[in-house]
């Protein structure tokens, strides 16, 4: 059974070897010249990325799997708008209790202008 097992392993690394050819990379050189002659005859130079901001470089990146940045100076500027929203609505259900109307009414009713909007 090992023996099986090695001589299958044998068999496959000689099947899927990659073939060696020496001339190969010398054909890939001859061609990449020519490639490059036929180009500077025909006026196609190779041509680098045009800059728009010289000595700039860009940078890669990744920002797919990066967490959203949330500044606390967006909290810190909400911070007094909410709390003269709290200050006022505290005032309305003060003044509505003075005259008779319960302040879970108040919030309905503030809850149903909201839906509509």
């Amino acid at each position: 059974m090992k023996l099986l097992i090695l001589l299958v392993c044998v068999a496959a690394a000689v099947v899927f070897a990659a073939p060696s050819a020496p001339g190969l990379e010398e054909k890939l050189r001859t061609l990449q010249e020519q490639l490059s002659n036929i180009e500077k005859e025909n006026g196609f130079e190779a041509q680098g990325p045009v800059e728009t901001f010289p000595g700039f470089v860009p940078q890669k990146r990744m920002v797919a799997w990066q967490p959203m940045k949330r500044s606390m100076l967006n909290d810190d500027s909400r911070a007094p708008l909410v709390h003269a929203i709290e200050a006022r609505l505290a005032e309305v259900l003060m003044a509505g209790e003075r005259l008779g109307v319960n302040p879970e009414e108040v919030l309905a009713d503030l809850r149903a202008r909201n839906q509509l909007h």
